[in-house]
């Protein structure tokens, strides 16, 4: 399968992109459209984009389109509007509060669900890091900050080494390394302090002397280069089962990072837009297929967790109309409601032209 990549251009991994945007997108209106369905909900459309027509096609009671604007979607339920008309059998405002919590809730939860069958394919295909060796898997341009000012570090310790991809460090001032841990423990912890690297490569050994470089974050050190990955594959129900632990675990690094950003004031100043999103898809993709996945899946996690926040116009606003109904046993005003929800849909286009000028001045 990796020998296939590096044929595929930058213009075919942009494709990939708004194919991998198109999926997100159809499996979130998918989640709100099955449930309806199943809760008898007349669904008179299913559009994947907003704005004027590209394609349609009718089938039964529901009109399936697709938009020229390609930024987000939508299902069109009968009795969905938000007007004093009484609601009929068959619509949306007709359901118990119940169903309607769950029709709305079903656009987020099909996102995670995508994350968890994406990175479960990953496990198959590629398998999971379960370890590390002491070889030099790759060199990286990243790592940290060299001398005692922290002043600018130039090119890595390790490339001014000349380690190459496939050595092995078979010990540090003398210590022999038997496992990638090993070595990575010992760089870590001695950031500014001169280390004598014994290498094996082709058969033969020498050694090379290498600084440290001070990560200033966590106070480690970094000579740049990233340790060769012992990897497993899981059959399929495994992979299962670690899709949907690894999806639990992106979900919790972002909320936890929302909530620094948000107590640290740099919130919008954080975010990406579209552009963002799909730049880092691409870039995934120009380093291989399994990155270019694991980013989709990440992407999906977010869409879904951005959707359930509480904000008017999106699937968490409109949760939250929905428990105050069922806190109170009784509906609010709709066209009030109707209101709220304008308003909210105005703040986030306004706030997704501000992320996408925000991406294109990166």
């Amino acid at each position: 399968m990796t020998d296939l990549l590096p044929v595929v251009t930058s213009g075919g991994w942009l494709l990939a992109t708004i194919i991998a945007f198109g999926a997100m997108i159809f499996f979130h209106e998918l989640g709100h459209f099955l449930v309806a369905k199943r809760a008898g909900v007349t669904v008179h459309a299913f559009a994947l984009g907003f704005g004027p027509k590209l394609a349609a096609v009718r089938r039964g009671e529901t009109t399936y389109a697709l938009n020229l604007i390609p930024f987000g979607g939508y299902v069109k339920m009968a009795g969905e509007d938000f007007d004093d008309a009484p609601p009929e059998e068959g619509s949306f405002r007709h359901q118990p509060v119940g169903r309607r919590i769950a029709i709305v809730a079903a656009g987020p939860v099909m996102n995670l669900l995508l994350a968890a069958v994406i990175l479960s394919m990953i496990a198959v295909a590629f398998g999971v890091p379960v370890g590390i060796t002491n070889r030099v898997g790759a060199l990286v341009r990243t790592c940290g900050r060299a001398g005692p000012q922290g002043g600018a570090a130039g090119p890595c310790p390790a490339e001014r080494a000349g380690l190459r991809p496939g050595d092995a460090i078979a010990a540090i001032n003398g210590h022999p390394m038997a496992t990638g841990e090993e070595v990575v423990e010992t760089i870590h912890s001695n950031p500014g302090r001169p280390l004598v690297l014994t290498v094996e490569r082709g058969g033969q050994r020498f050694d090379v002397e290498v600084t440290p470089n001070l990560e200033p974050t966590r106070k480690i050190g970094l000579i740049g280069f990233a340790p060769e990955v012992v990897r497993q594959r899981f059959n399929p129900f495994t992979a299962v089962l670690w899709g949907i632990q690894r999806t639990g675990e992106i979900i919790a690094t972002l909320v936890t990072a929302l909530v620094t950003l948000i107590r640290e004031r740099s919130l919008l100043a954080n975010l990406g837009g579209p552009v963002a999103a799909g730049r880092a898809l691409v870039e995934a993709g120009r380093s291989g297929l399994e990155n270019f996945l694991y980013v989709a899946a990440s992407l999906s996690v977010i869409i879904g967790i951005f959707n359930l926040f509480p904000f008017p116009a999106l699937d968490g606003g409109r949760l939250g109309f929905l428990v105050v109904e069922a806190l109170r046993r009784r509906p609010v005003d709709p066209r009030r409601e109707g209101y709220v929800h304008l308003v909210g849909f105005v703040l986030l286009i306004l706030l997704l032209v501000f992320l996408t000028g925000q991406d294109i001045q990166r």
